[in-house]
């Protein structure tokens, strides 16, 4: 048996194009699965690429660095010439092979330090630079999809674009630039024939140059190294360490990072450095004559403590240097103390609550003095009427054309009444009738709100 033409032609295709053969019913632009192919460390991408490739809104010569990642940038969004190799045409006269070139005006352009320099020259082929220019292919992100197009000029997305689903039936080698069309759209010099190609340039460190910045080009460590990790793998013998080029990982079961000191009166550090070596921030474990975590940052020319946790006392004390701002507000229950007990108590006629979003609302009712009631004073009238409802009926003073009138019998235990109170309403008793012509006043507390 042997694999059939079909095959080997998918296999090829997909290959170079940084895709996986899963299925023989998948064309190129079917597959979503990744592939590559082994190269020589000198023309591996010796830096991670970055996965925010976005052609919808990258304008041209942007710089993409990967996360985590200090220096250049990694990548560059460029719109590469395309021209005819010569001798690639079919049967018919059709042009079918062109190679990608940087634009005329890189130079000018491009933001990437090292333009000026080989390759990174005005109008450098790439296939020609065997590997040390490469685009990035559409393994690492979707996004790196190259776009080709034909007319217009080099202003991004000028002229008409050729879609992956063009009957050309086209496909791009990221690695030398070259773009093969199987079915040109007509013979010689054709206007439909690729003018442009957008795309991401690698111009990042390669392998080689980041082993030899690291202090070995075989893989053996430094001088100055005492572990070595290798990037995507483990650890000794435990793939519960692993280090994947930006992060260290412990995955186990209750993991635990110990840091050990020798002697108890030491300090245990844990430094931030930035780009230059600096120490910009530290967390401290204080030797045992405090015990304390401290945290501190850098500073015109030193680290200043900002916050200290004390851990040498009957209970957790909390220190902050200098002023503490809270921008977001503080959350919860502020009224009580540690105990339980609410450190705010209420009085007589103040209210205490506490609110679900944390605030502390004091309370207090309002006071009306002689308010005129509503209602006639005719002779026969009972009924008059408060602008407010009472905080409770006891607290209602009525006066008619001056004179105190005694409340409900329930409140004074004497034998009789003048009024009572039911809501905002006051009740005279028939025997209490105001005279025609009277005066009514009374004086109350309300928690109703007063303008």
């Amino acid at each position: 048996m042997a694999y059939s033409a079909k095959t080997e032609r998918l296999i090829s295709i997909k290959k170079l194009s940084g895709k996986a053969q899963t299925s023989n019913d998948k064309g190129l632009i079917n597959e979503g699965l990744p592939s590559g192919v082994t190269i020589s460390y000198e023309t591996v991408y010796g830096e991670p690429v970055p996965i925010t490739a976005d052609q919808g809104t990258d304008t041209l010569y942007k710089i993409l660095t990967a996360s985590g990642i200090s220096g250049n940038g990694q990548v560059e969004y460029l719109r590469f010439q395309s021209e005819f190799i010569a001798g690639t045409v079919d049967s018919g006269g059709g042009r079918q092979g062109f190679q990608l070139k940087l634009p005329a005006d890189y130079e000018a352009n491009s933001k990437n330090p090292l333009a000026g320099t080989y390759p990174f020259k005005n109008n450098q082929v790439v296939n020609i630079t065997s590997g040390a220019l490469q685009l990035v292919p559409p393994s690492f992100a979707i996004g790196y999809e190259a776009r080709p197009f034909f007319g217009g000029n080099t202003a991004k997305d000028s002229g008409d674009r050729i879609f992956l689903t063009d009957v050309r039936d086209w496909y791009i080698d990221y690695f030398n630039g070259v773009f093969f069309q199987q079915d040109p759209p007509g013979s010689g010099d054709h206007n439909d024939n690729p003018d442009f190609v957008q795309g991401y340039l690698y111009i990042g460190k390669y392998l080689s140059a980041s082993l030899a910045e690291a202090g070995s080009v075989d893989g053996a460590a430094g001088a100055n190294t005492q572990i070595q990790f290798n990037d995507n793998g483990d650890f000794g013998a435990s793939s519960a360490f692993t280090f994947d080029g930006t992060d260290i990982t412990l995955h186990e079961n209750s993991p635990t990072i110990n840091l050990r000191r020798t002697n108890n009166n030491q300090n245990s550090d844990i430094d931030f450095k930035g780009a230059g070596g600096v120490v910009g921030a530290r967390l401290r474990f204080s030797g045992s004559a405090s015990n304390d975590i401290v945290f501190s940052t850098f500073t015109s020319s030193t680290l200043k403590e900002r916050l200290r946790i004390r851990s040498n006392t009957t209970d957790v004390a909390i220190e902050a240097t200098g002023s503490l701002k809270v921008t977001q507000g503080i959350s919860g229950s502020l009224t009580q103390l540690t105990d339980g007990s609410s450190y705010l108590i209420s009085g007589n006629s103040i209210s205490i609550t506490s609110q679900s979003n944390g605030s502390v609302l004091i309370s207090a009712p309002n006071f009306v003095f002689n308010e005129l009631m509503s209602g006639v004073a005719n002779g026969n009238n009972t009924e008059f009427t408060l602008s407010k409802t009472p905080t409770t009926n006891k607290n209602v003073s009525v006066f008619v054309n001056g004179q105190l009138q005694t409340p409900a019998t329930v409140i004074t235990g004497a034998p009789f009444q003048d009024y009572s109170v039911t809501g905002s309403v006051v009740f005279f008793t028939t025997a209490s009738v105001p005279p025609e012509g009277s005066i009514m006043m009374a004086n109350y507390t309300t928690n109703d709100t007063i303008t």
